[in-house]
This record gives C-alpha cells, structure tokens and sequence, in this order.
C-alpha cells in the first residue's frame, strides 16, 4: 500500500486503539504518518485525541517520574484493542437486531 489509499485504509477504532502509541512516539514513521493524516482529515477521532493528549499531560502531573509495571503498557493495549471489537460488535448486532 503506498500514497492516499494507505491513509484511507485507516478506520476510527484502529486510531483509537492506536492513539497513545502515536502520544508516547512508540510508533514507527509509517504508522504516525497514517495516524496523524487520519486525526488531520477526522474531528470525531481529533477529539478524542485531544481527551488523551490532556490526560497524558494530567497523568505526567501527578505523577512525575513514576514507572509503570513491567507488561502493562501491552496488557492495557491489548483491553483497549478487544473493547473496541466489542463495542463494534455490539453496534452491528444492535443494527441487526433492529431489521
């Protein structure tokens, strides 16, 4: 995949989920370039971008200097990553339920 039809194949729960790599620089070049062209071009996403980029900043406040637990970046990635396919789940099967 190269150029525009990269950044199209980018939905909202894949940034969502993704959203604190992008805040942390714990993604490669590619994958920020597609994630901030989808925050670019998406204001539902660019809010909620917004929200997390605040409670990074609220975290970092408050906690200054204080490691995390060892795995619980990837632990909390992965919750995030599986309540997204559910919340997907349930609106399709709530659409569906509706015919």
């Amino acid at each position: 995949m190269t150029g525009q039809n990269e950044f199209e194949q980018l939905d909202c729960s894949a940034v969502i989920a993704d959203v604190w790599l992008l805040l942390d620089h714990e993604c490669d070049e590619r994958a920020r370039a597609r994630l901030q062209h989808h925050l670019d071009t998406c204001r539902a996403c660019f809010e909620v971008y917004g929200i997390e980029e605040k409670v990074k900043s609220l975290i970092s406040r408050k906690c200054g200097g204080e490691r995390a637990p060892e795995g619980l970046r990837e632990r909390l990635s992965i919750e995030i990553r599986r309540t997204v396919i559910l919340t997907e789940s349930d609106l399709v099967a709530d659409g569906e339920s509706e015919d």
